[in-house]
């Protein structure tokens, strides 16, 4: 608590100096983790749009999801705070708003209508006690499952549409010297990703609402999750031995070369397919998960720290730009990922990301992990996906004890 108070006092009186005059021209800074190509071309889609409008916008970009929530949370806390930083939509910003270090957004989400804009259960997400304090930046369905066109069409197979047809045809595909699946493992998430995505198409909505609910170890112990367990021990043997480290953008590539068959990622993934010259829908074939499942939706927001004693023009500015209709419709299309608002012109989305609009708005998803789930559930459940995934001889009891652990631990 010194700490955090000694970090106010300092905020307090830089705000001093911006109210004097002092800091009027200093530039905005913006602390993200977009640095892949894409995201690159995404990131720059705000920050013009935010020079063009009178801002002085100044990227911080750190490489890594945890790097950049660090940076920022060291910063905030030692006094020297940026203007905004990416966090994950949900439990992230919870330390944070608990300290008194976010600025409270309250009048400019009231002006912008946001509750009437933007889905209830993102409001929900970036609201503490009836109190709005994050910036919603976008939404991705987080597990889609991606093809290789060419990698299928030499062992002629297409989309499989359940888990029996993926794993006949990963045998076709390891017959053709072609690696059945690709894996992203320099980060537990993927691991998380990869489980959350194979929960979804066997649990479905009711499957995952038991998961995550008060009981959900119950449900990891039951017959009805024993399915789930099954491939998550199998999907091992279906990759190749290049995992560990790999980031994803560069298992991505595996699927763009032709050198893997399939590979479950987010809608991020879709901006690097595009900045690849590859088309999503054609060269590289996608659905949400087997068995239609619901997509598994995360997001992106802004946390704006406290800088005096309400929300700054500069911070403003960003907040309005970022949840315009015109932003939104660019940025989106840009990345990928999806609008966290009505109104965005959704025929100029390709096959991938449309697949993932059209299940949102058919009310087929649930909330990712990172929303109910505390950072410290989230990463020890991660952690032990990590662990099994490199024991080759893992059984699908060892998947169903260690996540039911971690449910009954946190």
């Amino acid at each position: 608590m010194h700490i955090i108070h000694k970090a106010l006092a300092s905020v307090a009186a830089v705000a001093i100096c911006a109210v004097s005059g002092v800091a009027q021209a200093q530039p905005t800074e913006v602390i993200h983790w977009w640095t892949s190509k894409a995201e690159s071309a995404g990131i720059k889609v705000i920050a013009d749009a935010f020079n063009e409008s009178g801002g002085e916008w100044k990227d911080e970009a750190v490489a890594g999801a945890s790097a950049a929530k660090t940076a920022a949370i060291n910063r905030i806390v030692g006094g020297n705070a940026p203007d905004a930083a990416q966090f994950s939509m949900g439990a992230d910003i919870n330390n944070l708003v608990d300290s008194g270090l976010l600025t409270n957004l309250d009048a400019v989400a009231e002006a912008g209508n946001w509750s009437k804009i933007i889905p209830a259960s993102v409001m929900s997400a970036i609201s503490r006690d009836g109190h709005v304090y994050a910036v919603p930046v976008q939404l991705q369905a987080t597990n889609f499952l991606f093809a290789s066109k060419a990698a299928l069409d030499k062992v002629g197979a297409t989309m499989p549409k359940t888990w029996d047809e993926f794993f006949a045809t990963g045998d076709k595909l390891r017959a053709a010297g072609i690696v059945p699946y690709a894996q992203a493992g320099d980060r537990d998430v993927w691991f998380m990703n990869t489980f959350a995505a194979v929960l979804a198409s066997v649990g479905g909505a009711d499957g995952w609402e038991q998961f995550t609910g008060p009981k959900g170890a119950d449900y990891v112990l039951s017959d009805a999750f024993k399915p789930v367990a099954e491939i998550l021990a199998k999907l091992p043997k279906y990759a190749d031995s290049g995992v560990s480290g790999r980031q994803w953008n560069v298992t991505n590539q595996m699927i763009l070369k032709g050198e893997a068959g399939f590979f479950i990622m987010g809608g991020w993934a879709i901006g690097e397919i595009v900045a690849a010259g590859k088309k999503p829908g054609e060269d590289v074939l996608c659905s949400i998960g087997p068995n239609n499942a619901p997509a598994v939706v995360n997001g992106d927001v802004w946390a704006m720290p406290v800088k005096g004693d309400s929300l700054t023009d500069a911070q403003k500015k960003l907040a309005e730009l970022t949840t315009s209709v015109e932003v939104q419709s660019k940025f989106t299309t840009t990345m990928g990922s999806l609008p966290i608002r009505s109104g965005v012109d959704a025929s100029g989305y390709n096959a991938c990301a449309a697949a993932g609009a059209s299940a949102i708005e058919k009310g087929n998803s649930v909330s990712a992990l990172m929303i109910p789930f505390s950072p410290e559930k989230v990463g020890a459940l991660g952690a032990e996906l990590k662990v099994l995934w490199a024991k080759p001889d893992a059984k699908p009891d060892d998947y169903v004890k260690a996540v039911a652990g971690v449910l009954e631990k946190y």
